[in-house]
């Protein structure tokens, strides 16, 4: 019954917050009258909410408030914490803490800044690995192979600004490797734009990244340039709270990087340019 429910909860995310009892009981492969008798299980244990105007399904208030809680049960939430309230105070923007488990990235904690037009995070939600200033970071300092195995041959395009080439989307994490810093120009969601740093752990693996979101309306070129700073400055703290020693590059890719031009412009350089 657990392994069917959680089944059953992944099937929404922020992109099908609503599903009809057909479309889970297609998406599980179940017989229908078997896949009602299990919705009304967990609607009526608060897992999920069913609103009668809609005829669809939606998570359940118990899991806000289990949600909540657990955001501050784990030592990494409740650590970094403090860095990310201080991130959303001097950015002015939403800021979230992102780690990864295989290839599955999940915002596990969000602090939201006092402006009047703010991108609202989703907890326990899963940003692309290719697509999210979070999941660049945590894919960016990987192997190349592994980087490769993660990703796929497939990449998901999301929006126009999605990169979908393989290649293409490696040279770039490159460039995050060289810069320490990933920015993610509308590709998961058209009008936003993400910014995120690694926060490096004991063993010398990212072991969480640190996010900005913001609306493209305050994207501008100066406006990215002010932010950088300050995100790398939390990514410091955080490392240093979990006393982890900062990166530059795997092993394995060392040599490759070593013979980079350091006056090679970077994808990041070249698509600001287009944008001035």
């Amino acid at each position: 019954m657990l392994a069917t429910l959680n089944t059953v909860l992944a099937l929404f995310s922020d992109r099908t917050p609503e599903l009809a009892a057909l479309d889970i009981a297609e998406r599980l492969g179940r017989p229908r009258s078997s896949v009602y008798r299990l919705l009304r299980t967990f609607e009526e244990a608060g897992f999920l909410d069913y609103d009668e105007r809609s005829s669809r399904y939606r998570l359940g208030i118990r899991l806000a408030a289990l949600g909540a809680l657990a955001q501050q049960s784990s030592p990494l939430q409740r650590a970094l914490h403090p860095v990310l309230m201080r991130l959303a105070r001097e950015s002015g923007e939403c800021a979230t803490l992102v780690v990864r488990s295989g290839a599955i990235a999940t915002t596990v904690d969000i602090v939201y800044a006092p402006q009047p037009l703010v991108v609202p995070g989703v907890l326990g939600g899963h940003p692309p690995l290719h697509a999210s200033a979070g999941g660049k970071v945590l894919t960016a300092w990987l192997a190349d192979g592994e980087r490769r195995v993660l990703l796929g041959e497939t990449l998901t395009r999301y929006t126009p600004a999605t990169i979908t080439d393989l290649p293409t989307l490696m040279e770039q994490l490159d460039d995050v490797r060289r810069t320490g810093i990933a920015i993610a120009c509308g590709e998961w969601y058209a009008d936003v734009y993400g910014m995120g740093a690694p926060v490096w752990d004991h063993t010398g693996a990212a072991a969480a990244a640190v996010t900005i979101g913001f609306p493209s309306v305050r994207a501008g070129a100066a406006r990215l340039r002010q932010r950088q700073p300050l995100v790398a400055r939390a990514a410091a703290e955080g490392t240093a709270v979990l006393g982890g020693t900062p990166r530059v590059a795997c092993e394995a890719d060392a040599p490759a990087l070593a013979t980079t031009s350091p006056h090679r412009p970077s994808t990041l350089d070249r698509r600001r340019r287009l944008r001035e």
